[in-house]
């Protein structure tokens, strides 16, 4: 139900990053830090752009907000 989905491999640990309308990335690459994998889908009813995030470590789902840095 989130329409593209990308998930990256980070040793043990996955992120899951899904509602994409594109993706810039093919299975097997390299992706680095702050590189932008796709264009988050914008829902034309009600015009909600909306991104899911996941981190994954082996089949434990993370809380995300220990992992992502605050802007200040």
């Amino acid at each position: 139900n989130y329409n593209t989905v990308v998930i990256i491999r980070h040793g043990e640990y996955l992120t899951v990053y899904s509602n994409l309308s594109e993706v810039f990335l093919k299975t097997g690459d390299q992706v680095a830090t702050m590189q932008e994998i796709g264009i988050i889908y914008t829902d034309p009813e009600d015009s909600k752009t909306e991104l899911h995030f996941e981190i994954w470590k082996s089949k434990s789902l993370q809380n995300p907000q220990y992992w992502l840095v605050k802007k200040r």
